[in-house]
């Protein structure tokens, strides 16, 4: 089973996957490493990544890991990206668009006040949720905003065993407390003000 940890920039994707202590694959350290990328977005900064190389690789890992009975039938990824590999299972993280930028600015030079800005507003418009829903055959939405790492890696560690361990109730009980949809951040004030 291929999980993935996703989510717009910063809502705590690498954070929660350290403090989950399972293994798990930084899929943004892997596409610069393994070149999987065709070029570099100068405007905004990034590496254009191929996803075809980059889900063949994901894809020829796990097998081999199933091969080798390494981490049992579980593979974690992690990135922005990673909903487009087709998981199994996406759980995307989601934080306030307001605490979004405040994280996002202390990262530096990393990310100019536009992307902060196109990220804040992917954030508000569910952008990463829409797409992992339309890729994903199950996909929870689980909110970091104001919650400790440990918090939110409890959390996802408890969707994480549900969904490896096949109990259909906890399963279904999981699914429905994070259902997609269940974040909306037009009902917070001063988030409104985000895309105005």
């Amino acid at each position: 089973m291929i999980i993935a940890i996703t989510g717009t920039p910063g809502t705590g994707k690498t954070s929660v996957c350290n403090a989950l202590g399972l293994e798990f694959m930084d899929l943004n350290k892997v596409i610069a490493e393994k070149r999987f990328y065709t070029g570099v977005d100068t405007e905004r900064g990034c590496l254009i990544t191929d996803l075809d190389k980059l889900a063949e690789y994901v894809r020829r890992v796990y097998k081999e890991k199933r091969k080798e009975k390494k981490g049992g039938n579980l593979m974690l990824i992690e990135s922005h990206l990673a909903h487009f590999l087709n998981p199994d299972v996406a759980i995307v993280l989601r934080a306030n668009p307001l605490l979004l930028a405040e994280r996002l600015k202390q990262r530096g030079l990393r990310f100019s006040a536009q992307k902060i800005r196109e990220n804040m507003e992917a954030e508000m418009l569910d952008i990463i949720l829409a797409e992992a829903v339309q890729r994903c055959g199950a996909v929870y939405e689980v909110d970091t905003s104001g919650k400790r790492i440990e918090e939110v890696a409890s959390a996802v560690r408890e969707i994480i065993d549900a969904e490896t361990a096949g109990e259909s109730r906890r399963k279904e009980a999981l699914r429905d407390k994070y259902k997609p949809g269940s974040v909306d951040w037009f009902k917070i004030p001063n988030c409104k003000k985000v895309c105005s």
